[in-house]
């Protein structure tokens, strides 16, 4: 036997799904597009500044081979401080323009 099945609560949460992926971007009242991008600029110098003194470039991003002082080739592995100062300079700039006023926002996207 068929049974139906409402479609309503499939399709509520199909555009859930799709609203969660919608891009974002840093919105402020009464701050003009220039304004915003010059702040997301300066946020970034900083938040990579910082990044970068919490966790500097110690390793190359790819496995390198070297020669050990006993003569063994030894493979070095990538480290995972690229990661870590991504994620933090991440967390640097969001602050810094929370700290400016800004907010994260869906952006709207205008249809011709």
């Amino acid at each position: 036997m068929f049974r139906s099945r409402p479609i309503a609560p499939v399709l509520a949460a199909g555009i859930a799904l799709l609203g969660g992926c919608a891009p974002l971007e840093w919105h402020k009242a009464d701050v003009t597009a220039e304004i915003r991008d010059r702040d997301i600029a300066e946020c970034s110098v900083q938040a990579r500044g910082e990044a970068l003194r919490r966790v500097p470039v110690l390793y190359p991003s790819e496995p390198r081979t070297v020669i050990d002082n006993r003569g063994r080739v030894v493979t070095l592995n990538p480290s995972r401080y690229g990661d870590e100062r991504f994620s933090l300079e991440q967390d640097l700039l969001r602050a810094c323009m929370r700290e400016r006023g800004y907010a994260l926002q869906n952006r709207t996207i205008a249809v011709p």
